[in-house]
Parts: structure tokens; sequence; C-alpha cells
């Protein structure tokens, strides 16, 4: 793994931490290097489940220690073993951007306190800091060296969102911030535990900074417990099979795992995949766009990712470095390598970063980077879907293993705080986004409230257990109608909650999200956007009780705008709910694959029938024309034929001319890989490459120019994406549009944008030409 990166630590004050190829260490730390010549298939085998099981007992442990919801129904950690030298070798299977980062963390470690305060049997590491390698200051990681004898054999880490650590919003989401000195203290490494035991005096320190300081002393003790379980169970397996064959089985983990993923990519052409998207709104009442662009180039057999082109840091929207990388890696696992249980560390030989300091995925001290956790690392994610995907879709081993983005491209975060039902002050976020929809695959439609497979054990907590920590009384928590994004496959529906408050005479919540005003999940090869986050606040009548809610007609039924609610804007700080006014919530939606009005008619028709999708939806989106038949609603194959020819023929009529129109040879020989369903790359006898519509057979562009230069563009305002797709210009002055770029024979769909309306169409395929022709 390498990075390029200007940042370092200077003047005691950390800018930004990224570990050199070789690590200065103290000498006066030994590390164990020792491992066995020989080793058998079964031993390798045992072991290497065992070291992975490991992993989940240590997750268990938290969750058995912790008291908070956080970990106990929201999974919102993850451990991870890694070698002497800090590099990994598994992730755990939880929320995985919160590993991404913890070798950053150990590297740290062994660079700077070998030699003060030092490293030694029974120490601990805690750290929240950004620069270093969390994803916000409430991602506390505890980092474990194990010790065999006098080395230091292996490390054990994790990473738990804390409840509240301090800062001047409660819970650390704070909307307003626009420096880091208005959020939670930072603690970079520090021991907290030494020689089996805390320090008090840390502690108490950490402890002092927090509203909630009895949930924050038990979040400690889980996650210490955590790695004491970890720790023990490693070195019982020393015990038992030596040292030497152990770490063995470490590196050949990592071999076999860089070995799989070398091979995979070595299938991909060389070239550069491209995505871009948008922030909104960096404080309360800003109503700008801020751009984030993914450039993932592929090189040989090394990938390498760059946030070049991305804005500048804004008010609250910031990730540093780690959080950006954890993001990264949180696609990369699942998209390229799901089958080598989480064993990352191979693959990070073939990966490197090149971030761009001072931006909003790589933000320099002292940006505001509280609010990373819910906006820039989602935000992260959700790029490198696309990227990531596209480059995968050359290799058709590889085609089953992504999807489209899911509904989690934006965290719809609402902070709450106020006196529960008890008299105690508590603090919560709503976790019910963790049942968010999974996007459309390239074989099949997405699934409808699934999960996120960057957390594969994350659980979204019951209605009754909210009700249980949070002084709250749910009205609906319910799947909705027509939010997945449209395609040839369509995304998984999202969902709505709603609630009053209980049993106390307030709460107060701290808005901090994007993907409210447009959608930050961005379909794949012609596939719609998902639905973008919603919220919505009525205010109760004077004297208005919780029965009296309950009661109302409209209990269950979305909020009225017209009947008094209001939508609440992407960041709101201190808004007060009482009980008798309602608060809704609907997380974004999954993205589309495909051209919509390529469906399976019969598909369309079971939608309606089932409720999924409506019968003008069918005809407006998905070109599907119904009729009530003996067994129900069917498709009209014929006039769904005619109006689907008509709907791609307005396409060509109402479409931008092609920018770049190209000659194209006269001959072309059979496709050298596909770019997508609408897309594929043909050699020419002279040895030349093109990209070329799979629709019509027509060569677009020589590879090394933009194949959207010779597609027609059809732009279009967002509401034509379908019923749940909002104004933007209620919360931002710039113009958002859909982009189609079309076929031009077809009108068949090649590719989707969504763009403000001065940026120029996003070069999202550059292959190599040399790469192409070989």
């Amino acid at each position: 793994m390498s990075v390029v990166i200007d940042g370092r630590p200077m003047d005691g004050r950390l800018d930004a931490y990224v570990p050199a190829r070789e690590l200065t260490i103290s000498p006066r730390l030994r590390l164990h290097t020792e491992a066995a010549e020989d080793l058998d298939p079964v031993t390798y085998e045992v072991l290497r489940h065992n070291l992975w099981s490991i992993n989940e007992e240590h997750g268990d442990a938290i969750v058995r220690v912790s008291g908070s919801p956080i970990a106990a129904y929201g999974f919102d950690f993850n451990p991870s073993i890694l070698d002497e030298n800090g590099d990994f070798v598994y992730f755990g299977p939880y929320l995985q951007f919160h590993s991404g980062m913890q070798d950053l963390q150990a590297k740290w470690i062994l660079e700077h306190r070998g030699e003060n305060p030092g490293i030694h049997p029974g120490d601990m590491f805690m750290s929240n800091d950004p620069w270093v390698g969390t994803t916000h200051q409430n991602d506390v990681m505890l980092c474990c060296p194990v010790f065999v004898g006098d080395e230091l054999f292996c490390w054990v880490a994790n990473t738990l969102h804390f409840v509240d650590v301090g800062g001047t919003m409660p819970g650390g989401w704070n909307p307003v911030s626009e420096s880091v000195y208005a959020e939670a203290p930072l603690y970079p490494p520090i021991k907290l535990v030494e020689g089996g035991r805390i320090r008090r005096d840390i502690e108490e320190q950490f402890l002092r900074q927090s509203r909630l300081p009895e949930s924050v002393a038990l979040d400690l003790r889980a996650v210490i417990a955590g790695n004491t379980v970890a720790r023990t169970r490693i070195l019982g397996l020393v015990e038992r099979y030596g040292a030497a064959t152990v770490k063995a089985v470490m590196r050949r983990i990592v071999d076999d795992s860089a070995a799989v993923f070398r091979r995979r990519i070595a299938q991909v052409p060389d070239g550069e995949w491209s995505e871009r998207g948008y922030l909104e709104c960096a404080i309360p009442g800003d109503r700008a766009m801020y751009k984030g662009e993914l450039h993932l180039r592929k090189e040989g057999d090394r990938l390498v990712f760059s946030n070049r082109g991305t804005d500048p840091s804004a008010g609250s929207l910031n990730v540093t470095y780690a959080a950006w990388r954890g993001g990264i890696l949180s696609v990369l696992n699942p998209f390229l390598c799901p089958d080598l249980l989480y064993a990352i560390g191979g693959p990070l030989r073939h990966v490197e970063f090149e971030p761009l300091p001072g931006s909003l995925t790589s933000a320099s001290h002292p940006a505001a980077v509280a609010n990373g956790g819910a906006i820039g690392t989602e935000f992260s994610i959700s790029l490198a879907n696309n990227c990531i995907a596209k480059m995968a879709h050359t290799v058709p081993e590889l085609r089953r293993f992504y999807t489209a983005n899911g509904g989690i491209t934006g965290w719809p975060l609402d902070s709450i705080t106020g006196l529960d039902q008890r008299g105690s002050r508590f603090q919560n976020q709503v976790l019910d986004w963790f049942a968010a929809p999974i996007g459309a695959y390239s074989f099949r439609d997405g699934i409808d409230t699934g999960g996120i497979y960057w957390g594969p054990k994350q659980i979204a907590p019951n209605v009754e257990q909210n009700e249980q920590v949070m002084p709250m009384l749910y009205l609906h928590r319910r799947e909705l109608a027509e939010s997945g994004g449209a395609g040839t496959y369509v995304g998984g529906a999202t969902m709505s909650i709603a609630f009053t408050a209980h049993r106390t005479e307030e709460m107060v919540h701290q808005i901090a999200a994007c993907g409210v005003a447009h959608p930050t999940g961005t379909g794949l090869f012609g596939g719609f956007p998902g639905p973008p986050s919603v919220f919505r606040f009525r205010r109760g009548d004077d004297g208005a009780t919780v029965a009296d809610v309950v009661a109302a007609p409209d209990a269950a039924e979305p909020l009225d705008l017209d009947g008094g609610a209001r939508r609440v804007a992407p960041k709101e700080s201190g808004l007060l709910q009482r009980p008798g006014d309602v608060f809704e919530v609907s997380c974004s939606g999954s993205a589309g694959f495909g051209d919509p009005l390529d469906r399976d008619p019969a598909l369309v028709a079971a939608d309606v029938a089932g409720g999924g999708w409506g019968a003008e939806a069918a005809r407006e989106l998905f070109g599907v024309v119904l009729a009530e038949g003996a067994d129900g609603v069917a498709a009209d194959e014929h006039a769904t034929a005619e109006l689907r020819a008509e709907r791609r023929r307005e396409r060509l009529r109402d479409a931008r001319p092609a920018a770049v129109p190209h000659d194209p040879p006269a001959q072309l020989g059979e496709p050298v890989c596909s770019l997508g369903p609408g897309l594929d790359v043909r050699r020419t006898p002279a040895g030349a490459a093109w990209y070329c519509s799979t629709r019509s057979g027509r060569p677009l562009a020589p590879v090394g120019a933009s194949y959207k230069d010779a597609c027609p563009l059809l732009a279009l305002p967002l509401a034509a994406a379908g019923a749940r797709f909002g104004d933007p210009s209620e919360f931002v002055d710039e113009t958002v549009e859909l982009r189609l770029f079309v076929c031009p024979d077809s009108g068949g769909l090649i590719e989707v944008e969504v763009a403000r309306a001065a940026d120029p169409p996003l070069v999202d395929i550059a292959l190599t030409a040399q790469a192409v022709a070989e």
C-alpha cells in the first residue's frame, strides 16, 4: 500500500497521517517475524477459520458488554486483526468503514508511541482523531498490541461509535459547525490501558467531556472486553500450534487474497472510471451545492483512487483522508473479493490512494468533521460504488458481485436529545436506516429494506426497542411504493417512519443530512437514481396530546404539506418536538440498473399488482400499457411495444445533438469487452478501438475520447425520475438536471447523470487505447 499526500505530522498538530512504505519503529520494540516454512493444508484451513471467527467473537463481546443501543441494536462498530506491522489480516463482518482505517492507527502508534510512552504487553491505545484514523470524533478506536514473550506478534483493534464524547452539540452531530474547534475534543492515540489496567486519569479525562459518562464508561469496557477476548483467543492458538505456525497462516491469508485480487483485476483493461456527486447546504441557511469526484485508475496489477476535482472543504460536510479511504475499502471488499472472508490485506498491496488535501473528502485540520459518519463517508461509498461497479462489469466473473447504489448514500441523520420517560438525560439517533434498500443488481431487482452491503451484520432496531430507550411513540414504519430507482432492474423499496414525543415535555432534534435537495444514489448504465431523503414536521394544535395524534384519521398517513406540515431542511439545529408534534423521515432510495424501457413488461405488471409501483409510473417510467385480464393486471404487449418505440423516438427528437460527432470506421470486429448493457468496445481491422452502442451497433467515439460526446443528450428536471423526486430549488439555488445519454440510432439509454446544469458531462469511462488494442 502506498499513498501520495503532502500532509504530515508537524508542530504537534496532526494535519493528516499517511504511513510511509517503511515504518520508523523504536529500536526498543521487537517485532515477531518468524513464520513456519512448511504449512500443511489442514492446519491452514483450521487456523484460517479460527482467525476469522475471532473477529466474530470479538464483536459479540462488545455487544454483550455495551449498554448503548448503538452497539446493541445497530452493531455500529467493527473489529479487525492486523499483523505486527499494522497491515490487515482480516476485517470483521460489521460496519466496514470502521475497520478501513484501523491499520492507519496501528502504524501511527508504531511510529509515534514506541519510544514514549512505549508499547508493552497489556497495553491498549485509544483514539478518536479523524486525522489519524477515525470517521469522526464519536468513533473511538481501541488498538491492542498482542505480544508473544517480548515480541509484538500482531494487533487486534476495534472502533465503536460512542453516544456522546463532548462538544457543543449533544451526540456530537453539529450541523452548524464550521471548524473542529466547535466539536468534540480530539484524542490522538493515548494509552488508556497500561499493563492490563485502565488508567484512571485518562478515563476520567475522557468521561469528563461527555453528557452521558455512564454510557461512555460502559462502552469503554465493552471495547476493552472485545480486544481482550480477541487477544486471548490468538494467544490460545499460539500456545497450541506455535507462534511461527500462526504467523505463517496470517502471511498465507494475505498472500492468497492478494493473488486472487491480482488475478481478477488483471482481466480489467487499463483505464479510468470516474463518478461525480454533490453535497448540499454546508450549514443552516446555506443554499449552495458542493461537488465531489472519485477517479479509479487501473494500471496493470494496481488500482489507484483519486479525489481530484473535489471541491474544497466546506462547513459541516467534510471527512478526512482516513474516512474517505475507509469508505472506498467498504466497497472494494464486497465488490471485488466477497469470497475472501474480508481478508483485505492482500488486495491492499495492489491499491494506492492519491487524496487531494483540503478537499471535502480529504479535509485538512481544522475543518469540521463531526458529521463525517453520516455525510462524507456514505458519500465516498456512493462514488466508489459506481466506479468499482463499472470497472467490474468488464469482467463477466465480477458482474454478480456488485449492485447499484443502495439506500444510504447519505444517512438521514436525526440526532435526538432531552429527558427520557424516566426523567434521565438521553441522547440517541434513529438507526432504522440500517434496513435501507439494496440497489438493483446486473441480473435482478434490488431488495426492499434489505440492509447495507457495507455493514453485513447491521440490523435495524425494533420499534419497541427505540420506544424503550427514547421517549417516542411510533405512528408508522413502513415500506414506500415507487421508492426505488427505475431501470431494467429496479432498486429496492425504501422506508418511512413517523413518531411523536411521548412521556416527556420535549425532544430536541439536530438535523445533519445531505441528499435531501437532490439524489445522491445515482444508477448504473441508464438506471435512474433513488429518490432523496425527506424530513417533514408538523406542529400539533395547542393542548394536543399523544392520544389525539394517534386517534387522528391521518395518524398512519404521510404528512400532508397542505395540512400544516413543512419540509425540514438538510441542516437544522435545535428543532423542538413536543407531544402532539409529528416528525416524519423517509430514507433515500436505492438506484436502478439499465434503461427502464427495457424492463420486462410482465415484471412491471407484477409490480403494479403488488403495489410496488402505480399504473401511471408503469406508463410514464417503463412505457408499459396495462390491461385487465382474466388473471388480473397484465401488460398489453402490442401497445407496450408501440409506446416504447414512440418514447425512444421522443428521446431522440427532444435531445440536444451529439456534442462531437465522430466519423465512424468502415468496419468493426467482435467486442473486446462490455462496458455496460448499452456499450462495448470493438477493434477496427487497423487496430484502433471504438466505443460502440450495443443497441444499434453504431460506433460512437474512438477510445481516447468520451463516448458521451457522440450521444444525444436529453436534459430533464429531476421530477422525470419519478413521483418521489421533489424540486431541488426548495433548498438549493442551482439547477439540477437528470441527463439521459441515448443511442443516436435506437434512442435506448446508455447512461444517466444527475448533475448541475453548469457542469459539463462527466467522462465516466476512459480506457487506455493501447491496452484495448493489445
